[in-house]
């Protein structure tokens, strides 16, 4: 017979069961319900450890990003120049190339000045003809319309509407002996304005053909406007012996990536290079961001095996992608920097047995001393090619699939044409009539090539995207709008949600259970109550049968 336990015991009771219902009823209750309850309470509680560990995980790949972003940042080039006559200053490190030229700067670019002078007695609020003309420079692809309005026919009225004609700088003064309109264009001779411009200004001034400069004339010369002119020039220097022009001081396209200004006349010697004591640093920074991620991931994932302790993302899928995405970065290849693709490798990345990422130095220095560009797989998003006389540029917000594409371009053809990567591409000519190659399809999308010349190229242009760049952009799939880690911890704060709602279930049913077992006990101990009381009442009628005889 099983053992009654003294819990569930009580003092007999002359009309009732002897047991304590009560306490008999919620350890009913508590047997059916306690091993459903630890289970989703234990859930409840994984739950939330793993939202936290997947929202420091998400902090992580948030600091992961921003050292990649400093990683691809980070300037490793240095420019030079030895003399203050020309500065020379790096733009665009990613398609920088090193750059070594003896400069000798001739003549600098300077703006066209026009002064229109007026005789004693005029003012800023002297009257002119309200009206409407078009002022030009050579290098403007439109004329530009001036409009001088009826309410505010004056001087000054007109050196507003000419002032706000880009490209123009307007002033009018007084110079203590009469009032001068100086109409200033930008540096270079095609920014000056044309004489048909200034014919135009003299006429809205009054000045007509038959006046004369600077002789006041009510008909003829009302203002007696006088008109002179310092012509625009240009810069010119020579680049290693060869003779260049440029409109501004400040040059852009002298040397890929670089900006070179012109600041005096005299003969300076450029230079910029990469270091490679910089492209080690840049590399030792981006490893540690690699293995910053790489160990706490290796923690939070790990199994518990062997008596170690599991991780908070133990089995979660999503940290178990992204650190195998990590761990491969040593195997992927990086293409688009070359005729073939870059490996971590190659620059003296290894794997060490704990799994961190060190640089052998020594092969670093062998290949940087071999080709000092393969760092710009790890850095430097670009366009490119090796053949000279050709720009390759895309869209930044719908690059190309990273890698090198064929080009050939056939100008003898009418019209000329142009294939990318086998398929035709469109063929038109910028302002200075250079060919503008533009492709609209496939894998090459929104590529476009400038030509420095017509003449026929066959040749390898190619698109590729920096490791940290890579990791950059990986980082924002994982942690943004709808990412993966995103999406787990919308999936984990459902999972909470439901385990909570199975906990409520749970309690409603052991209340429930308690009320049913509270009930049938009641009707139980009422019948038995019953019971005894007849028992009672057998005894006392036998007592009073004995008693009679």
């Amino acid at each position: 017979m099983a053992e009654i336990k003294p819990d569930i015991l009580s003092a007999l009771s002359q009309n009732g069961s002897g047991l304590q219902l009560q306490s008999l009823a919620s350890s009913l209750v508590e047997a059916e319900t306690s091993g459903e309850r630890v289970l989703t309470e234990r859930r409840v509680e994984d739950a939330n450890t793993s939202i936290s560990a997947m929202g420091q995980l998400s902090s992580q790949i948030g600091l992961f990003k921003a050292g990649m972003t400093r990683a691809a940042e980070t300037a490793s080039r240095s420019a030079s120049s030895t003399t203050s006559a020309v500065s020379i200053e790096v733009t665009q490190e990613a398609i920088a190339a090193d750059v070594s030229a003896v400069v000798e700067v001739t003549t600098l670019a300077s703006p066209q000045v026009t002064t229109f002078r007026f005789a004693q007695g005029t003012n800023s609020s002297s009257a002119i003809e309200a009206g409407s003309f078009s002022v030009s420079a050579p290098g403007w692809d439109d004329r530009a319309s001036v409009s001088v309005p009826s309410d505010n026919a004056t001087l000054n009225g007109l050196a507003r509407e000419l002032h706000e004609i880009e490209g123009l700088t307007v002033s009018l003064i007084d110079t203590g002996d009469g009032m001068a309109l100086i109409v200033k264009s930008q540096d270079g001779t095609q920014n000056g304005l044309d004489a048909t411009s200034i014919t135009a200004i003299e006429a809205a001034l009054g000045l007509t053909a038959d006046g004369s400069q600077g002789t006041s004339d009510a008909d003829e010369n009302p203002l007696g406007v006088s008109t002179t002119t310092s012509a625009a020039t240009d810069a010119n220097f020579t680049v290693d012996g060869v003779a260049v022009t440029r409109g501004s001081n400040v040059v852009d396209d002298l040397f890929v990536g670089h900006r070179v200004t012109v600041n005096s006349l005299g003969t300076a010697t450029l230079t910029s290079s990469e270091s490679s004591g910089s492209v080690r640093e840049r590399i030792t920074s981006f490893l540690g961001e690699v293995n910053a991620l790489k160990s706490y991931l290796n923690t939070a994932t790990q199994r518990g095996l062997n008596g170690a302790e599991a991780g908070p993302l133990a089995g979660d899928i999503a940290a178990q992608s992204v650190l195998g995405k990590i761990r491969g970065i040593t195997t992927r290849p990086i293409p688009g920097f070359g005729a073939e693709p870059v490996y971590l490798a190659e620059l003296g990345i290894m794997t060490e047995r704990d799994g961190t990422l060190s640089l052998d130095e020594d092969r670093f220095e062998r290949v940087m001393e071999e080709n000092p560009d393969i760092a710009q797989a790890l850095f430097a998003t670009q366009f490119g090619s090796d053949q000279s006389g050709l720009t390759v540029t895309g869209l930044s917000f719908a690059p190309p699939k990273p890698g090198n594409y064929a080009l050939e371009y056939d100008p003898s053809t009418s019209p000329a044409t142009a294939t990318l990567d086998g398929a035709s591409m469109n063929v038109s000519s910028d302002a200075q009539g250079r060919p503008v190659l533009s492709s609209s399809e496939g894998d090459t999308y929104g590529m476009r090539i400038t030509l420095e010349s017509a003449a026929a190229m066959s040749t390898t242009v190619r698109y590729g995207i920096s490791l940290a760049d890579m990791m950059a952009e990986y980082s924002d799939q994982l942690v943004g709008a709808g990412g993966m880690l995103a999406r787990r911890e919308t999936e984990l704060a459902q999972d909470l949600e439901d385990f909570e709602d199975q906990l409520t279930a749970i309690e409603d049913k052991a209340a429930a259970l308690t009320e049913r077992y509270n009930v049938q006990f009641g009707r139980m101990e009422a019948a038995i109550a019953s019971l005894n009381k007849t028992g009672e009442y057998m005894e006392s009628l036998m007592e009073a049968w004995n008693a009679d005889r």
